[in-house]
């Protein structure tokens, strides 16, 4: 496979939101199939793009590839491809090629998107705020008063109408989140349902009260949601407990518990989220 075809998948899987893994033989000792810089790209799904040797070199190296990206967290793999005077440090292959390959496996990660389901005035510094950190934006509302470019000049895409069909069609990445504060409890509600029907297992986060939150909940076991598979991705009060009262405090205590979270810390405040409760 051509160089710029190899970079060419990678780019198309992270424009996708996918992470992919890359692995390049950095050291080898002895007979091998390929040569030290030989590069092989994983996806999350596990497909491989290009070769360092194949057989079960391959095999093992894809197998860490994906326990790689779902850690995302690089790491080095050593294999001796012959099946006696294995080094202790190296995984044996039952290859007979008489060499020891040592491989290096990066992470890609895509930019992350927060998907913002209100544009008033707490999406704003909520969008702002994930802007400056990094997030691809995407801005959701009704009114095109509020969605609009003028007012997120950054987004990557604002979208203002019938915003809970538009959600039908919206993908999370394993990176991106989700973050509710239109402020209407019906709309609320239908769009924390839709993005846990479209996008399980990614982390969404709702502003609302405590009595509120626990109604969605019940509503949601109600209407056939399964909550317990779903209550480490749902956040909700969103925020930490920082006695913020402005919305731009409020965008910091969301993006506080969001950024502790990602980075699995241990919360050196309360979480407001019922599901962490005692």
């Amino acid at each position: 496979m051509k160089l710029e075809e190899l970079f060419g998948r990678i780019i198309q899987e992270l424009n996708k939101g996918n992470p992919v893994a890359i692995a390049t033989i950095i050291g080898k000792e002895g007979s091998g199939p390929r040569e030290i810089g030989a590069s092989m790209v994983v996806t999350v799904d596990g497909e491989r793009i290009g070769t360092i040797g194949g057989g079960e070199l391959e095999a093992i190296i894809i197998r860490n590839a994906l326990e790689a990206i779902e850690k995302g967290e690089p790491r080095k793999v050593k294999l001796a491809l012959r099946r006696d005077n294995i080094p202790s440090d190296a995984q044996p292959t039952g290859m007979l090629c008489g060499g020891v390959v040592e491989v290096f496996i990066n992470v890609l990660k895509p930019q992350p998107r927060v998907v913002i389901i209100g544009a008033g005035h707490l999406g704003k510094p909520i969008a702002e705020i994930g802007n400056l950190l990094g997030f691809r934006t995407v801005i959701m509302d009704r009114s095109d008063e509020l969605a609009n470019p003028m007012r997120y000049p950054f987004a990557e895409q604002v979208f203002a109408g019938d915003f809970l069909s538009e959600l039908e069609k919206i993908r999370l990445g394993p990176n991106d989140i989700a973050v509710i504060v239109y402020g209407e409890v019906e709309t609320d509600y239908q769009s924390l349902k839709k993005i846990l029907q479209y996008n399980p297992s990614r982390h969404v986060w709702v502003l609302c009260s405590r009595h509120r939150a626990r109604w969605m909940v019940e509503r949601l076991r109600e209407e056939g949601v399964d909550v317990e598979k779903h209550k480490f991705f749902i956040h909700m009060p969103a925020g930490l407990d920082i006695k913020s009262a402005t919305p731009e405090e409020i965008a910091v205590s969301i993006w506080s518990e969001i950024i502790c979270v990602l980075k699995n810390c241990e919360i050196p405040v309360k979480t407001l989220s019922i599901f962490k409760e005692a």
